[in-house]
């Protein structure tokens, strides 16, 4: 009996979360989050894919494939990427509020765990659709270009998209604090604007500075060893900047050994990549637990009025 009854008991959590998720996810779509999403990660490769196309330069291998797709998302785009999963969670609780739609939602015989935790599994489960259709477009976007279609192709595209909703997963993760801690809703996007302002443009900069500083503006610089001082810089300084643990996790992807006049580039995967930077990736799941540990106790006990 008593193992029934604790089966019942959790069978009843599941629902709790189910029900939180499709009420989110529904949400979602008819609030076109997901075309959004899907639009600014095309905005992000298919401008370039034409403008590559154009002026004739064509692919011919793997490794070249995945660095266009990998450019696509570099710089600015890491930019928008974030500041979009960033501001989806500091919208996702204090606008309910706002509007009057979670006190409805807590009248009903249902957990705030169950809510929060199926409201954070359907914003996952939009951006791993959005993240599933963009790998699909950016497979079709190289092979346009004359990538050999192999397996390899399509396992790299989808590792790279796995890293990209890892990171998205985290700012999300991140935003919920915000909209947690913060009740205006316009106040919390204000407040989010400045943290990706400062994460994502201003440290970066300094890091870069502190690493050219130590290697290439001294009596002998040396380019390598600014390379090797910027990765560790970045893996140390900026552990909680998502897309810059990317950056470190990719660059790893291709290995370029000789002397700068010739070169010898050997591409060898975003698997290898992944393998060679394991402080990278636990820095990319760890501060997710960690934000989402923050944001549920708080949401578990702040006053929803």
């Amino acid at each position: 009996m008593v193992g029934e009854s604790v089966f019942i008991t959790q069978l009843k959590g599941v629902c709790n979360v189910f029900w939180g998720f499709r009420l989110e996810f529904k949400q979602s779509l008819r609030t076109k989050k997901l075309w959004v999403i899907l639009g600014v990660m095309m905005l992000l490769y298919i401008p370039g894919f034409y403008l590559q196309k154009s002026s004739g330069q064509e692919i011919e291998t793997v490794g070249q494939a995945v660095s266009t797709l990998i450019n696509g998302i570099n710089g600015l785009g890491s930019f928008f990427i974030g500041i979009l999963a960033l501001l989806i969670g500091a919208t996702a609780i204090n606008s309910e509020i706002e509007k009057g739609t979670l006190r409805v939602a807590m009248s009903k015989p249902i957990k705030r765990l169950s809510y929060i935790g199926g409201k954070f599994l359907a914003h996952t489960a939009v951006l791993l659709l959005a993240l599933l259709l963009t790998t699909v477009i950016g497979i079709i976007g190289v092979v346009w270009l004359g990538a050999p279609v192999k397996g390899q192709l399509i396992t790299d595209s989808l590792l790279l998209n796995g890293l990209l909703l890892l990171a998205m997963v985290q700012l999300v993760a991140l935003g919920y604090i915000l909209s947690t801690f913060i009740k205006s809703s316009n106040t919390a996007l204000g407040v989010a604007l400045v943290v990706m302002f400062v994460v994502f443009m201003i440290m970066p900069s300094v890091i870069q500075f502190m690493a050219a500083k130590d290697t290439l503006l001294s009596e002998n610089p040396d380019w390598q060893a600014y390379q090797e001082k910027s990765k560790e810089y970045q893996t140390k300084y900026l552990f909680y900047v998502p897309t810059t643990q990317i950056d470190v996790i990719v660059s790893d992807a291709t290995v370029i050994e000789g002397d700068i006049a010739n070169p010898s580039i050997e591409y060898v995967g975003i698997g290898h990549a992944i393998k060679s930077n394991p402080t990278n990736l636990f820095n990319l799941a760890f501060l997710t637990l960690v934000y989402l540990a923050i944001a549920f106790y708080r949401f578990l006990r702040m006053d929803l009025r």
